[in-house]
């Protein structure tokens, strides 16, 4: 997760990341960075970017800007800008970047132009909004035609929810939008969008399979995989493009 927790779009709740620079900072920038491999290599076989890119990139909710910092490094030619809710994370992702561009404002009101990017990365916050729909929709005004949209959010339809039932770490306060994989599909599709890749990562929300021999294999898959074609999984996570 990038650490924010939007709970609508009037109200947000702080979530304070490891101080800059400090050892709890830098562990968790090494294993977010593991992490978030996959999503170097959707944005390099989805979105074709390259070392050479100049594309415009926005991140939807980018927290204290972790995913960010590694953006930078991966495409040092690419735009970003970095959207968020809460100020103050805004001012400590602003400490963990070089060059990214940042706005406060609501996910389901985007102040930005149409087909302004070609890109936009959405990670664990559309299950904080109230009417999802209307952040997808924006997205699709925001996005230039064939840009693509990456996004992760919890699976209700994964063996985690199914197991756990209300003990399922999935179901917070603050995530008012839980649905199954089939069903944000269905969602993202309805708003004008064609799925390039679909996954669901593996079982991280069973507390028998991150624990010690299972937790290896576990954690091992996620570091090394990323996500996998099936609809059990933990999380959602699907590469989508906009329709022209």
């Amino acid at each position: 997760m990038n650490g924010k927790i939007t709970v609508d779009a009037t109200k947000a709740s702080y979530y304070h990341a490891p101080k800059v620079g400090s050892t709890r900072d830098r562990l968790q920038k090494w294993v977010l960075q593991l992490s978030y491999r996959q999503y170097y290599s959707m944005l390099s076989r989805y979105a074709r970017l390259t070392v050479n890119s100049s594309d415009n990139l926005l991140e939807i909710g980018c927290g204290p800007g972790y995913l960010l910092s590694f953006l930078e490094k991966w495409f040092p030619k690419i735009a970003i800008t970095g959207f968020e809710y809460d100020q103050r994370l805004i001012e400590e992702a602003k400490e963990r970047v070089q060059r990214t561009s940042f706005i406060q404002g609501n996910a389901e009101q985007l102040p930005f132009s149409d087909c302004q990017f070609n890109i936009i990365v959405n990670l664990h916050l559309i299950e904080h909004l109230y009417s999802p729909e209307k952040m997808l929709q924006e997205v699709h005004r925001v996005l230039k035609p064939n840009g693509c949209f990456i996004i992760a959010t919890p699976n209700l339809g994964g063996l985690g929810a199914r197991v756990m039932g209300e003990k399922w770490s999935g179901f917070r306060e603050d995530h008012v939008s839980l649905k199954s994989a089939d069903d944000w599909s269905k969602l993202i599709a309805s708003c004008q969008f064609y799925p390039l890749l679909e996954n669901t990562t593996f079982l991280s929300g069973i507390p028998f399979f991150t624990k010690f021999p299972l937790g290896i294999i576990n954690y091992g898959s996620l570091l090394i995989f990323g996500s996998f074609s099936w609809k059990l999984g933990e999380a959602y996570i699907a590469v989508w493009q906009k329709k022209q």
